[in-house]
């Protein structure tokens, strides 16, 4: 008895025991699926999010063809700037206001500019691609202000931005993309970046100003460029009164750099670096004691070493008729280019506002020099102030196949809807009469109608609405 029991007892743990082993097999097994199963989940979750995260930068945002665009206004002692890009979301923006005292390349003024006044601030692009910044007002009256926005890997960005990009932006593209060196000067190929930037320029009033950033005008780029056989045409050489102006395009490439000089010196006026479609602009102050004569390219004048690369680095592989030898050494060559002085100071009509921004040169004609209230035939005054335009049109341009935008402007009476279509037929009706006055076939005329969407002061005040509502003659010098 005594052994049966054992028997029994031993059998007994031995189901006992077995229950146990299966039970913890079966939830072994249990766990094992659970975990395959949330490993499957978490995959397709991380499978998602990842098509999530590419879909969210397909189309627009994360395109390398980057875009940045926006307005400025003047509000108590601060410049406001609200914008939008299709940069990736986390990218950092410098948007800067600054007052230069010396001479101006546009878009490359960092390069050789000195400042009266400078304060920047650096912002994140939120997750639909637009920006706010506020940056310290200089506060100064009748100074000459530029208000820029740009984009580069020489930031501290995020891992995932510079993956992106490049780590020197070489994945960007467009026409809002251009090199530039960093900010210690240095010239060889990794020191060099691709910067995105948009600019405007102003003279602070009493009025509060909104200014639109524009996007760059880019050109076809020369079938030659960088072919030693240099070749420059300037398309515009001209000033104000307060400021000369040098335009016009080479088959240098791009970070070329350029100096106005005057004659028989290497005194240099102004520099400028050439942009990505062989074009050159010089904005400067004006000087009748100081009238360049002379555009030198010399590549071994602390140039970028693509450059050296290019054309030699004492100039050795220069040729053609630009090409000339150093008084010192003919094998050191450099190019000589002889401004022709032929500028004309462009005098516009009293009741018409100049203003020169980059390669575009606008005249602005208040509406009721034009036209009756909610009109848009042309009052009968209003012819002589068109004949003027006209004039200046047909004379103080060197270039004859000149573009020429006709813009229409309204306050923020009334419906847009409205204010569009009207906007727009005062636009035709300053075309239809500009083209019947014009001597010059070549010039092309289009019209455009923005209604209240771009004003230039506050509408909040009468003053304001009637400075927005306006014609623009917009003369496209690129």
């Amino acid at each position: 008895m005594k052994m049966l029991a054992r028997v029994v007892i031993l059998f007994f743990i031995m189901l006992v025991v077995g229950a146990c082993s299966s039970s913890e097999t079966s939830n072994d097994s249990e766990e094992e699926s659970k975990a395959e199963n949330e490993s499957e989940a978490s995959e397709e979750e991380t499978s998602e999010n990842n098509q999530t995260h590419e879909n969210k930068y397909e189309g627009e945002l994360g395109d390398y063809e980057v875009y940045i665009t926006g307005e400025m206004r003047e509000e108590d002692d601060k410049i406001i700037i609200e914008g939008e890009s299709n940069l990736l979301p986390g990218s950092k923006l410098i948007g800067e206001v600054s007052i230069s005292t010396d001479t101006e390349g546009y878009r490359y003024s960092s390069d050789f500019q000195e400042y009266e006044y400078q304060a920047d601030t650096r912002e994140v692009v939120a997750d639909d691609g637009s920006f706010t910044m506020t940056i310290d007002h200089h506060g100064e009256k009748d100074k000459e202000t530029h208000v820029s926005v740009r984009f580069d890997l020489f930031e501290n960005q995020e891992d995932e931005v510079r993956r992106h990009y490049g780590d020197n932006g070489e994945n960007m593209e467009g026409p809002y993309i251009y090199k530039y060196r960093d900010e210690e000067g240095n010239t060889m190929p990794r020191y060099i970046f691709n910067r995105a930037e948009v600019v405007t320029s102003f003279t602070p009033s009493d009025d509060e100003v909104i200014r639109q950033f524009k996007e760059p005008t880019l050109g076809d780029i020369p079938d030659d460029q960088g072919d030693p056989n240099v070749w420059i045409e300037v398309d515009e050489y001209n000033d104000d009164g307060d400021y000369y102006y040098v335009r016009g395009k080479s088959n240098l490439i791009e970070g070329s750099m350029v100096s106005l000089t005057l004659d028989n010196t290497r005194h240099t006026v102004s520099r400028t670096l050439i942009d990505q479609d062989g074009t050159f602009s010089f904005k400067f102050p004006y000087d009748p004691e100081e009238r360049p004569e002379k555009m030198i390219f010399a590549p071994f004048d602390y140039q970028w070493n693509v450059i050296e690369e290019t054309y030699g680095s004492y100039g050795q592989k220069l040729a053609g008729d630009l090409a000339t030898g150093r008084a010192h050494d003919e094998d050191e060559k450099y190019i000589m280019y002889e401004l022709t002085d032929d500028s004309k100071e462009i005098d516009v009509p009293d009741n018409v506002e100049l203003d020169i921004d980059g390669s575009d040169v606008t005249m602005l004609v208040p509406d009721d020099v034009l036209f009756d209230y909610d009109k848009y035939e042309l009052k009968s005054d209003a012819k002589g102030t068109l004949d003027d335009i006209a004039k200046v049109l047909d004379e103080s341009f060197n270039q004859k196949d000149l573009d020429i935008e006709i813009a229409g402007h309204t306050d923020n009476e009334g419906s847009t809807e409205y204010n569009m279509d009207l906007s727009e037929d005062r636009a035709k009706s300053v075309k239809d009469y500009l083209e019947k006055q014009i001597k010059n076939n070549e010039m092309t005329f289009e019209t455009k109608g923005y209604a209240d969407k771009k004003p230039t002061a506050s509408n909040d005040t009468e003053e304001g609405q009637a400075k927005n509502r306006r014609v623009e003659v917009i003369v496209k010098l690129k």
